[in-house]
């Protein structure tokens, strides 16, 4: 009876092994097109990660990676939080689950080892935003009718440019190597900055793409050409501003942002307005309980004391440095900030072409996080917590090669 249930235990276990890339895979690209699917898979993700007992690994893995260790620890922090709570057990279990993908860069981390597997990863990330990119255009030009946002793409407009701002990212290192699709890469880089500019124009997107070319010309380039690209950069964006139309979302949140900042502020209902009033409230509701915050899930109902008035109403500060801090206090942004800087020194020890991609979402995520909540939306906080595994699992497999010779 043992032998039968050991030799059971063992054929779950290498079944589950051999499932755990597929899901991966298939978790990278439901983030792009299906929440619902997405949901579904993530619930598989852990599943798996129990069956193949790669749980057991848990502790190896947060001691060698420093990345994985500081998104565990936030997620703790918001489990901590809701013991003192000022909102119902229930409202702080349903914030826990939003933060739940911070759990998942330990697991992808484990199952993403390999080399082979994490090549697989990332043919479906390119494969995925190819698709993202291909249906934005078709619905553009109104070949397929799927347009629910109001914007030419599946997502939101600010979930599409972050990730088809990374994508170009991504492309042009592809193409500065020189490998066999150079000409591909280049064209779907200009693809995707045509259509975060000219086609889905969301603001958050474009900063994060133009903050990444310099990135970019900072890791490959010379001092002569890293300043002909801050020119090139200048120039085109002067162009783009004083000469489309397109780019009347940028200047409309420079008026608003100018506006707000008179003595008496204007023009608060506006988008860049409401923000900078969530910020302001924000700041007083972390000075009432600057150390540990409010409690887990507490934002909405401490923000409504706060601010009674419904024109401002808001459950999401669009800050997650602010969404964090009136939650969990000092405590939780220095645990946030600690997962940031973890990311930054972490990066240089990977090979170049893995630091590279991790310096650039690292960026991506600083400048997502002080215009929105993306550890809090479902599908940024996904798709971060899977990239990040996919960039720092490199860590992993070197460091387990180490041990296993040492």
């Amino acid at each position: 009876m043992n032998f039968n249930t050991t030799t059971l235990a063992q054929r779950v276990q290498l079944r589950a092994h051999e499932y755990e890339t597929f899901i991966t895979v298939l978790l990278v690209v439901s983030i792009y097109f299906s929440t619902t699917i997405a949901i579904v898979v993530s619930a598989l993700l852990g599943v798996v990660w129990l069956l193949s007992t790669q749980f057991i690994e848990l502790p190896g893995t947060l001691k060698r990676n420093p990345v994985a260790a500081w998104a565990l620890l936030l997620l703790a922090w918001f489990i901590l939080g809701s013991c003192y709570t000022s909102v119902t057990n229930s409202d702080a279990f349903s914030m826990i689950m939003k933060y739940r993908e911070l759990l998942f860069i330990p697991v992808l981390i484990s199952f993403l080892t390999t080399e082979r597997y994490r090549s697989w990863v990332w043919k479906a990330f390119f494969i995925a935003s190819v698709l993202a990119l291909l249906f934005s255009y078709l619905m553009y030009f109104d070949i397929l009718d799927l347009n629910n946002q109001g914007d030419a793409s599946f997502k939101g407009r600010i979930t599409h440019s972050v990730f088809i701002s990374f994508f170009a990212f991504f492309c042009a290192h592809k193409a500065y190597d020189n490998q066999r699709y150079t000409k591909l890469y280049l064209a779907l880089f200009i693809l995707s900055l045509h259509n975060l500019f000219f086609v889905v124009p969301g603001r958050t997107g474009q900063l994060i793409v133009v903050a990444l070319v310099l990135l970019f010309a900072m890791q490959r380039f010379g001092n002569k050409e890293r300043l002909l690209s801050v020119v090139a950069v200048a120039l085109l964006m002067t162009l783009f501003f004083n000469f489309s139309d397109k780019a009347s979302r940028i200047n409309e949140g420079i008026a608003n942002t100018q506006a707000y900042l008179k003595p008496v502020p204007e023009q608060t209902e506006s988008s860049m307005g409401l923000r900078f009033t969530f910020w302001k409230y924000s700041l007083k509701l972390i000075a009432e309980k600057p150390l540990f915050g409010h409690g887990t899930g507490s934002f909405s109902k401490e923000y409504k004391r706060l601010v009674p008035d419904v024109r401002f109403k808001s459950t999401n500060p669009h800050n997650e440095f602010f969404m964090i801090g009136v939650q969990l206090g000092l405590a939780g942004l220095f645990i946030y900030l600690g997962f940031l800087v973890s990311q930054f020194y972490t990066a240089k020890k990977l090979p170049d072409k893995e630091k590279w991609l991790a310096q650039g979402l690292l960026l991506s995520l600083i400048i997502t996080s002080l215009f929105n909540s993306p550890i809090l939306d479902h599908t940024e906080g996904h798709w971060f917590a899977t990239m990040i595994a996919l960039c720092f699992s490199t860590l992993q497999a070197r460091n387990t090669s180490v041990t296993s010779h040492a």
